[in-house]
């Protein structure tokens, strides 16, 4: 991997110029694509005829990722302990050696999969009327805190689903946590698990 210095010159594509144009790393603030954030003072190829970021070199990646992890949204609710118990059952049934990793993993395939499903708004509607606890009141449920950070992007998809549904935040993860509970934890043979098998070695690489 070649590792580049500020004021050496380098050629690159410049969509604003729409051409191949001489360029000259330099440090600059960088907004993410999504506009929401940006990173600081990061290393850049710059087109020396518009003066725009045309591209980061290798060695930037670190410090992008560590400002996006800073940028992205958290997500805290509560939720019961069986149902805690649900989503990382799931993540064990995918990777018994996760522990809690794949919690987020597994909430944002499925966040963004019903996000994309015209009949995952009733069915979740459905399974949070459904499914609360059956027990009698004397029997305490301990509640438990889910907490974990998401990008701009699962965000607006969990907004989406809230305003589509109509159901707050918890009821809304509480009713995909049974969602994933019924593809990954009642089936013997679960369809999706290998699939989730290697975005998980991916994810935990």
């Amino acid at each position: 991997m070649r590792v580049y210095k500020a004021g050496e010159k380098s050629k690159a594509i410049c969509g604003h110029c729409s051409a191949l144009v001489s360029t000259t790393f330099a440090y600059r603030d960088v907004p993410f694509d999504d506009g929401k954030g940006e990173v600081k003072d990061v290393l850049a190829s710059v087109c020396d005829q518009c003066d725009r970021v045309v591209a980061l070199p290798a060695q930037s990646t670190p410090a992008v990722r560590r400002a996006r992890e800073i940028a992205d949204v958290p997500l805290e609710v509560m939720l019961s302990a069986p149902d805690m118990e649900l989503l990382d059952l799931a993540a064990w049934r995918i990777d018994p050696e996760s522990g809690q990793r794949l919690r987020k993993l597994l909430l944002a395939y499925y966040i963004h999969r019903l996000s994309g499903d015209p009949a995952a708004v009733a069915r979740l509607q459905a399974k949070v009327a459904a499914r609360g606890p059956k027990v009698p009141r004397s029997v305490k449920i301990p509640k438990r805190r889910l907490s974990v950070k998401f990008a701009a992007k699962t965000d607006a998809s969990i907004q989406d689903l809230m305003k589509a549904s109509g159901l707050n935040k918890s009821h809304l993860i509480r009713g995909i946590v049974h969602e994933i509970e019924d593809d990954l934890v009642r089936p013997e043979k679960p369809k999706d698990l290998q699939k989730l098998r290697e975005i998980a070695m991916v994810v935990a690489a």
